[in-house]
C-alpha cells in the first residue's frame, strides 16, 4: 500500500507537467498498444485529443494525454487539463453520495422514492423504488429537451428561461454569455414530475432521477450536492481536480472544449456542462456537470477496487460496494447495477461491452463526451479514458465505430 501511495503522489506531480508517461516505468508493450489505439482515434477524428489511466494488479501502468484540444493542434492535451466527464457524473457523484445516504440513513432500496423526493409523491412516479430508478427499469423517460424550449421561432429568448446579461433575475451563468432565470429549475422539477411512465419493470435507460437526486442529498444531510460530494469523498481523498462550473476555478486553457455547439447556446461550449438539461441547472446536477483529469478520478476508481477504501480511511462499507456493483436483476436481461453499468454477457466475445475480456463482476461508466471508466475486480485493474470526442459536433461517432475505448481496456487487461 505504501508503494501505491507513493505512486499517487507522483501521478499528482507528473499531472502539473503534461505529456510524458510516468518516468517510474519504461515503455512497455502494454503502452505501445495504446499509444497505437489511440493515434489512430486521432488520425481517424474520433476525438482530437485524451487521456489514458491504467491501473493493474497494484501499479499505475500507464497515466498519458494524447494529442490537442481541437484539430488545429494549438494546444497539446497534458495531465492536469480538465475533460467533461458527462455521464459519468452518474456514478462519480450521484452514486457515490446515495451510496453514502444509503449507508447513513440505513435507506431500503425497495422504499418509494417519493418518501424522500416530495416533488413526485402525487405524481405517476410515486410508486418507483429506490432499486428500480438506479437499474434503470423504473419505465421513466429517458430524458427532456428542455433547450429546445427557450427560444420564439423567430431565435429571441424567451422572458423567464435565459439572458444575455446577468442580473438578479438571471443570476447562474450557462455559458460565457447567457444566463438563467432564477426560476427555471422549477420549471425544469415540474416537466420531470409530469413527464409519462411506461413498461415499468423493463430496462430503458434514464436521466431524470439524477436531477431530483441533489435535492435530497440537501435534505438528509444538509449539504448541497457538491458540498456533500467534498466533505464526504472529494477533500479528505485529496482530489484536486474534480469540479463542477470548473470556469469558476480554472483558467480556460486548462479546460478542454466540448462541442460547437450551433443550435442552443451558438458558441463554443468550453468550462461549462455540455448536457443542455445539466447546464440549466446551473451547471450542478446529477446526470452530468463534473470535470476532471484522468488522475483525479483514478483515486476514486482505487477506492471503489479497494472495497471502498483509500489511503487508510474507509469511505464505503465492502458490503455498500458489492451491492451497488451488482447486478441488480440478475434474473433478467437488465444488465445494470445500482447506477453502476455492468458489462455485456454476449456469448460471442466480439460483441461484448465494454470489452470482451473483462469479467461480470467488473463495473463503470461511460460519458456522451467521450469517456468510460471501468473496474474490474478479478483482475485488479481500472481504466479511465477521456475525450472530447463531441468536437466539433456531436456527429463525430467514429469513438464507436472503431471500438476504441473497449480496445483500450482490451489491452489492459490482457497483458501482465
Amino acid at each position: 500500500m505504501k508503494m501505491l501511495l507513493f505512486l499517487f503522489s507522483i501521478v499528482g506531480t507528473l499531472g502539473l507537467h503534461g505529456q510524458d508517461s510516468l518516468s517510474i516505468q519504461s515503455p512497455s508493450a502494454l503502452v505501445k498498444k495504446i499509444d497505437s489505439i489511440v493515434e489512430m482515434g486521432i488520425q481517424k477524428k474520433a476525438f482530437p485529443g485524451a487521456q489514458v489511466f491504467i491501473f493493474k494488479d497494484d501499479s499505475i501502468r500507464l497515466n498519458k494525454s494524447y494529442g490537442f484540444h481541437t484539430y488545429d493542434s494549438l494546444v497539446r492535451v497534458e495531465n492536469h487539463h480538465l475533460y467533461d466527464l458527462a455521464s459519468v457524473t452518474k456514478v462519480l457523484a450521484s452514486t457515490l453520495a446515495f451510496m453514502k445516504l444509503y449507508e447513513n440513513h440505513n435507506i431500503d432500496l425497495d422504499q418509494k422514492i417519493a418518501s424522500h423526493i416530495p416533488l413526485i409523491k402525487n405524481s405517476n412516479k410515486k410508486n418507483t423504488t429506490f432499486r428500480e430508478i438506479l437499474s434503470h427499469q423504473g419505465g421513466w423517460l429517458p430524458y427532456i429537451e428542455h433547450q429546445n424550449t427557450v427560444r420564439r421561432k423567430n431565435g429571441k429568448l424567451k422572458f423567464r428561461t435565459l439572458s444575455e446579461v446577468q442580473s438578479k433575475r438571471y443570476p447562474e451563468p450557462l455559458s460565457d454569455s447567457l444566463f438563467i432565470h432564477r426560476k427555471y429549475r422549477n420549471k425544469i422539477m415540474r416537466r420531470i414530475k409530469k413527464t409519462p411512465v411506461e413498461k415499468i419493470g423493463e430496462y430503458r435507460y434514464s436521466g431524470l432521477f439524477f436531477f431530483l437526486l441533489p435535492d435530497m442529498v440537501k435534505s438528509l444531510s444538509g449539504q448541497s450536492f457538491d458540498q456533500f460530494l467534498d466533505t464526504q469523498f472529494y477533500k479528505p481523498m485529496g482530489i484536486e481536480r474534480l469540479t463542477f462550473n470548473p470556469s469558476f476555478d480554472y483558467p480556460k486553457q486548462e479546460i478542454v472544449p466540448t462541442e460547437k455547439d450551433s443550435l442552443f447556446r451558438k458558441t463554443l461550449v468550453r468550462g461549462w456542462v455540455h448536457d443542455e438539461a445539466a447546464a440549466l441547472m446551473g451547471g450542478v446536477s446529477g446526470n452530468a456537470g463534473l470535470f476532471a483529469n484522468a488522475s483525479s478520478l483514478a483515486k476514486l476508481l482505487q477506492m471503489l477496487l479497494d472495497e471502498g477504501r483509500f489511503e487508510g480511511r474507509q469511505y464505503l462499507k465492502p458490503a455498500t460496494v458489492k451491492l451497488f456493483t451488482s447486478r441488480s436483476y440478475p434474473e433478467t436481461d437488465n444488465r445494470r447495477g445500482l447506477g453502476f453499468d455492468k458489462p455485456t454477457l454476449d456469448t460471442i466475445p466480439a460483441e461484448r461491452y465494454p470489452s470482451e475480456k473483462s469479467a461480470p463482476e467488473s463495473f463503470g461508466h461511460s460519458g456522451f463526451t467521450g469517456n468510460l471508466v471501468w473496474v474490474d475486480p478479478v483482475q485488479r485493474c481500472f481504466m479511465v479514458f477521456l475525450s472530447n470526442r463531441v468536437y466539433p459536433t456531436r456527429e463525430q461517432k467514429n469513438l464507436y465505430r472503431l471500438s476504441i475505448r473497449g480496445n483500450i481496456l482490451d489491452v489492459a487487461l490482457q497483458e501482465d
